[in-house]
């Protein structure tokens, strides 16, 4: 379906289009009216979602134009607006033809509910044409109901302007009444002369503009009062107000208060069609710009998921040949010789990058880590050894590590945290240079620790990671935010906020607590508690393994990957077996086809041209039932182990795959299908 999008603030176009598009539907958009009936006409939409305040052309004139419109008229027509909410208002965009009126701001899901409840609902109402009502009836409703948007809350100011003949009683006891309905105005509400000073101005202006005792508004400009600038606003309302003769509206942002106002003006004139004043109302819209910042950063973070996959993918398939030439290499290397020690390396790398391709696809999709027994020591070592190379030599790192003991965490995200903490102070210090300062040493809480209160930790016996720098530090406000997400004191384009959040979520996973203390020009420390474990032994990753398991059985190896090709023939020739390899999936399923008795397994990459892994295993199957198979991935949402499993499939591997469990996973694969074979 196609909807066109018609609303001068460029956010709410935004916040709508994104509504549109993740329910599978097309989205264009127009500024105003005028632009919106030009696009209608071009593009025919089967939707029109229209704001009612508008410059150029309104909603409201906007939708008398398209029923005019002998082929425009049957276009759905639906109103989103925060203005002109009352019940005239509603009927004379009833009366027009508009098939519902939605208020502003409204939660995303609930705003789609609601377009949908009225597309279903369409087919039963009538469409009204436009000639059902005369151009004077129309002139006249629409005139008072944009007349009534200004004279509800300043009628008292324009008699007493325009009633110079009133007796001095009247006038006197009319400014009175103004006076008490104008202070009791909930937004800021203004009264501006035509060069942009402030005449006037409610209480609600000077609590959120000049809240300091003595404070004056009147005689400043408006953008004074606003943008805290010294010229007019990119796009000041009251310059297009003047110069069109009808109310205006745009956002501003107040840099000192962190606040978005949603600005109207609109010109007073005098009986004689002179231009005397104008009134200007501001409502504060900083909530709603956030529920639509936030919305656009969950599909940034969803864009993030599909990226992350992608990556996973491609890189697995790099590191699955560096892991397996590694490790046949050190087969021919005598014990104890450097450059096992160098190949030693390699595999911890690449061992480290696999884990590291794991972290990014878990946090992308929120995935629990697995937690095992680890030497925090070792890990924050390595990271800060990392950290080094990166960080310039002004900056200086000073270390003061120890074995500290045990802990239960996920490696990848230990290391995720130091480099978060430590990235955070170097970013702090690059200016001017300092000293990082990264302590790991034990710690107990007692009973009467202050700690115990202060931070809600439970007595008992902890590991205490702590990173420092001397840099220009934070105030108490800021240190408020600091792990709330999306938070940054980082430009534009440095940082996303996400990184002390991510910090914060994996301390309180691992049953710890986070700390800072800041303070202006005086650097910020970090310290990081996470409980101590005294009962498990530390997981050694390269301990010895059972030799590797031999046969004769010949097997058929299909990955769109030359270079992995080449490598598991290699390692599986090695074991004795007899390979064919192939790099294209549909000339296998063709080798197979011809003579399926001459493979006893094949082993399969899953994402490939043509044929996947998954469909080839099926056709595979379809032939020869019971054919034993493994399906090989560097990353795939549509094949988990359990899914393979259930579909007859023998073994599952994720690549990058170690010598010994390719082995031992083709081993168990060919040995349950001969059990199979006895059985029956």
């Amino acid at each position: 379906m196609k909807i066109l999008v018609v609303d001068d603030n460029a956010d709410d176009r935004t916040v709508l289009r994104l509504v549109v598009e993740r329910q599978g539907h097309e989205a264009i958009e127009a500024e105003h009216g005028q632009q919106g009936f030009e696009l209608a006409a071009a593009h025919r939409p089967d939707l029109i979602i229209s704001d009612a305040l508008m410059p150029v052309l309104d909603g409201f004139n906007f939708l008398k134009r398209l029923k005019e419109d002998v082929v425009l008229k049957t276009i759905p027509f639906i109103f989103y607006s925060a203005t002109y909410q009352e019940d005239k208002d509603l009927a004379l965009a009833a009366s027009l033809g508009a098939m519902a009126y939605i208020f502003k701001p409204m939660d995303p899901a609930e705003l789609w509910g609601e377009i949908t409840e009225v597309l279903k609902k369409g087919g039963n109402l009538k469409t009204v044409a436009a000639g059902e009502m005369t151009d004077v009836e129309y002139l006249q409703k629409y005139s008072s109901i944009v007349a009534t948007k200004l004279e509800e809350k300043v009628v008292e100011l324009e008699k007493a302007l325009a009633a110079r003949a009133a007796t001095e009683k009247a006038l006197l006891q009319s400014r009175e009444e103004w006076e008490r309905s104008f202070e009791a105005i909930g937004d800021i509400a203004l009264i501006l002369a035509p060069d942009l000073r402030i005449i006037q101005a409610n209480r609600q202006a000077y609590a959120v503009l000049a809240p300091e005792p003595g404070q004056e508004l009147r005689g400043k400009f408006c953008y004074e009062a606003f943008q805290e600038g010294e010229q007019s606003c990119a796009c000041c309302p009251l310059l297009l107000a003047k110069e069109f003769n009808m109310s205006q509206t745009c956002e501003v942002e107040h840099k000192g208060l962190g606040k978005t106002f949603q600005i109207t003006v609109s010109p007073v004139f005098d009986p004689a069609g002179r231009m005397v004043s104008f009134v200007h109302f501001s409502k504060d819209i900083t909530a709603q710009k956030e529920l639509g910042n936030r919305l656009i950063q969950a599909q940034k973070l969803e864009a993030i998921g599909t990226l992350a996959g992608g990556i996973a993918h491609d890189f697995n398939n790099i590191l699955t040949p560096i892991l397996g030439y590694a490790e046949m290499a050190k087969d021919n290397v005598p014990p104890g010789s450097p450059v096992g020690d160098n190949i030693d390396q390699v595999i911890t790398a690449a061992l480290r990058a696999r884990d590291l391709v794991q972290q990014i696809l878990c946090f992308s999709r929120q995935k629990e880590q697995q937690r095992i027994p680890l030497a925090p020591h070792i890990i924050i070592k390595e990271a800060v050894k990392l950290l080094r190379a990166s960080i310039p030599a002004t900056i200086e790192i000073r270390q003061d590590i120890v074995d500290s003991g045990m802990i239960l965490a996920d490696a990848t995200q230990i290391h995720q945290v130091v480099m978060n903490l430590c990235t955070n102070a170097y970013h702090a210090m690059r200016e001017k240079g300092g000293v990082l300062a990264v302590v790991l040493q034990p710690c107990q809480v007692r009973n009467d620790d202050p700690k115990v209160n202060e931070f809600v930790l439970a007595p008992g016996d902890y590991v205490m990671f702590e990173v420092s720098d001397t840099g220009a530090g934070m105030d108490k406000l800021t240190m408020a935010k600091i792990f709330d997400p999306y938070f940054t004191t980082k430009k534009q384009g440095e940082g996303t906020g996400l990184g002390l959040s991510v910090v914060h979520g994996i301390v309180q996973e691992c049953g710890g607590h986070i700390t800072v203390y800041s303070e202006p020009g005086r650097g910020a420390t970090f310290r990081v508690y996470l409980p101590k474990i005294t009962s498990a032994q530390l997981f050694e990753p390269h301990a010895a393994s059972e030799p590797l398991p031999h046969g004769t059985e010949s097997i058929l190896v299909v990955d769109d990957d030359q270079a992995i090709v080449d490598l598991d023939t290699r390692i599986l020739e090695g074991l004795g077996y007899r390979v064919t390899g192939l790099t294209v999936s549909k000339e296998a399923l063709q080798r197979f086809q011809a003579a399926p008795r001459d493979f006893d397994l094949v082993l399969t990459d899953m994402t490939m041209p043509g044929l996947t892994g998954l469909a080839l295993s099926m056709r595979i199957n379809a032939i020869r039932p019971g054919m034993p198979i493994i399906l090989c991935t560097g990353f795939s949402e549509l094949i988990d182990g359990d899914k393979a499993k259930a579909i007859g499939i023998q073994g599952f591997l994720k690549k990058p795959i170690l010598r010994q469990e390719l082995a031992e996973t083709v081993r168990a694969a060919l040995d349950g299908e001969k059990r199979q074979g006895k059985e029956s």
